[in-house]
């Protein structure tokens, strides 16, 4: 039996004036494509023969452009086209891709998808904890599984779960979904290290040794995505006792609601006009997340307010970074520093030089990025160790990049990623949304 394998992911920010054209994306074919995939040797080994579709990544951005959109899908459905007798389909998605003109990309790739296989093979999806379930999605697949970390480290596990719910639909049977939405902002302070998360990730799992459960998840959403199915959410597929898994389902959903003031920010919060005056007397070095232009939420990446406010403080601050695609040229005559550019998985993705600018060493880049690992600053020749204080295009940080940090400071700053909702120009939600509003000083 053939399943068929692809990734089409984007994480959207609508807010965001940086979109994902094709020249954004990662994109691969054949063994490539399905070797990309921690499931692909999970259905081998199990005896089926994969066929790979797409593999289509991108870093978060702004919206995706629809004749970006339209070009990979046509990729998708033709290669699908070639392969009738397909058994299954999985699809390693993002959950908040959103399309210019269209809206939710997972919903529309999935519904375009059955345009050309039909209704009578199952898809399961891998997704990002940050992903926004449409209505149009759910009842087009038959499993979804989700990250259970932020920040984010249960890649392979999460394609393990999709993959093995994906070879028990192909074994017989069919699922009902069980779908219920949180409307909350939940941003930057959302770790699942924290409550609510805690307990209600210790609930889903539960849900995991129930043979009538084929797969179960809360998602946190993405909060800056200005559409009517943008919520946290729960959603559980089951095969049979679907009563019973539906009251667990709503248990799960009402406890999440009831306890969303839980929620609280793990490190400190600044404003942008207190920071020099916060990192002064913390454990060197400091790393500031620029959390109104984090990139890994669809930034620009193109704001400079903490350069200017550490520029003059005596403290050896570095930034990194700055997007300008004429960097190179630019700023040869002033480089300290020249070196390459990683992507989120390591590959080679841009150039970079480093500016010195009294106390602070910009990193200007030839693409979006966001150091999150210590492999980023590697390819600059940078080390972390050599500065007071380190800015990065983040929200919380990334594993990587805590790793490095003696300390961390949230800060406050404007921009399309700002955890400061009533700053944004929403104007698509429906009800009530809460989300945390940070004490900072």
């Amino acid at each position: 039996m053939k399943i068929l394998v692809g990734a089409f992911q984007c994480e959207s920010n609508t807010f965001s004036a940086a979109k994902a054209g094709k020249d954004s994306f990662y994109i691969l074919h054949g063994d490539e494509a399905k070797n990309k995939l921690f499931a692909s040797h999970l259905f081998e080994e199990a005896g089926f023969d994969v066929v790979p579709l797409v593999y289509a990544v991108s870093l978060p951005s702004g919206m995706v452009t629809r004749e970006c959109f339209d070009e990979v899908l046509a990729d998708f459905k033709a290669v699908a086209a070639n392969h009738p007798d397909a058994a299954g389909i999985y699809l390693y998605l993002h959950g908040a891709m959103f399309v210019e003109g269209l809206g939710s990309g997972e919903e529309w790739t999935v519904k375009e998808l059955r345009k050309t296989i039909g209704d009578r093979i199952p898809i399961a999806l891998a997704q990002d904890f940050h992903g926004n379930l449409s209505d149009g999605l759910v009842p087009n697949v038959q499993a979804i599984a989700g990250y259970r970390t932020a920040p984010h480290t249960d890649y392979d596990d999460t394609e393990r779960r999709a993959a093995e719910a994906l070879m028990k639909l192909v074994s017989g049977g069919a699922s009902v979904p069980h779908f219920f939405r949180i409307r909350v902002q939940f941003a930057d302070a959302a770790q699942t290290s924290v409550e609510p998360y805690v307990t209600v990730l210790k609930m889903i799992r539960e849900l995991d040794e129930d043979p009538c459960v084929v797969t179960a998840s809360v998602f946190n959403g993405q909060p800056w995505v200005d559409a009517p199915f943008m919520s946290a959410s729960v959603i559980v597929y089951s095969c049979a006792d679907h009563d019973e898994i539906h009251a667990k389902a709503k248990a799960i959903a009402d406890y999440f609601d009831a306890h969303k003031t839980d929620l609280k920010f793990g490190v400190p919060a600044v404003a942008p006009e207190n920071v020099v005056e916060a990192v002064r007397s913390m454990l060197k070095p400091v790393f500031v997340s620029d959390s109104g232009d984090n990139t890994t939420a669809g930034a620009a990446g193109e704001s400079d307010v903490l350069v200017k406010l550490f520029r003059g403080t005596g403290l050896r601050t570095l930034f990194t970074s700055l997007y300008d695609p004429d960097a190179i040229a630019k700023y040869a005559d002033k480089a300290v520093k020249r070196g390459k550019i990683l992507g989120f998985v390591g590959e080679e993705s841009g150039e970079g030089v480093v500016v010195r600018e009294g106390d602070v060493d910009v990193v200007y880049s030839t693409v979006r990025t966001s150091f999150t690992m210590k492999e980023h600053f590697a390819a600059m020749g940078l080390d972390p160790a050599d500065y007071d204080v380190v800015v990065v295009k983040q929200g919380y940080l990334w594993p990587g990049a805590a790793e490095l940090a003696a300390s961390q400071v949230f800060c406050m700053t404007p921009g399309t990623a700002t955890n400061d909702f009533s700053t944004l120009p929403f104007r698509n939600l429906v009800g009530d949304y809460y989300y945390v509003k940070p004490e900072h000083r």
